[in-house]
């Protein structure tokens, strides 16, 4: 501790001598010459070199450290693009429908097919449907017209159902209607009445 008190007073001695002689104009090659030599006893300087390298704890440490930081950087990127890769897409197949059950119910048939690379499940699922006078209908209970499952996987397609309480009259042709399922996913297409 000692000798880096002194050579960090050394340093600071010269440090003032340096910016003595440059407000007295001096020039670079006098500074170099400071610069080799001690700055009161003009002696050369010592200086102090350590020998060795680090010690083998040191090492382990870092390239556990390294090997650790690389594993979390790969899951990341890993768990990332699986979970990009991996969306649902549905499609509509053929002209969705409005059929009139009765004078209070209105039956919607559309068939889906998940083009997407993940299950999607319609179970539960809800259609909104825009009536003339811009309110919205929900169509709910979805059921197979043919049989099956409302849980498609990817490339699998199902002809549903769906039921709402309305009159047939409310719909305009062509009016917009947009598919939500439980897990949130959404898309939009047009109905058609016969």
């Amino acid at each position: 501790m000692i000798a880096d008190e002194a050579e960090l007073r050394k340093a600071v001695e010269l440090a003032r001598l340096i910016v003595r002689g440059a407000e007295r104009g001096a020039r670079w090659p006098s500074l170099a010459l400071i610069l080799n030599r001690g700055a009161r006893t003009r002696k050369a300087m010592r200086t102090r070199k350590r020998a060795g390298a680090m010690p083998p704890i040191v090492t382990v440490i870092i390239i556990v450290a390294a090997v650790v930081a690389a594993a979390l950087a790969a899951y990341f990127i890993y768990t990332t693009t699986a979970r990009g890769v991996r969306q649902v897409s549905l499609t509509v197949i053929g002209q969705p429908t409005l059929y009139a059950v009765n004078k209070t119910a209105v039956e919607l048939r559309v068939t889906f097919k998940n083009d997407g690379t993940a299950d999607v499940d319609l179970t539960g699922s809800i259609i909104s449907v825009q009536t003339k006078n811009k309110t919205v209908v929900q169509f709910t209970s979805p059921q197979t017209v043919a049989g099956g499952s409302l849980k498609l996987a990817p490339g699998d397609s199902v002809a549903l159902k769906y039921t709402a309480e309305a009159q047939l009259d409310d719909f305009p042709d062509g009016a917009m209607a947009t598919l939500q399922t439980r897990d949130g996913y959404q898309t939009s297409f047009a109905v058609a009445k016969p």
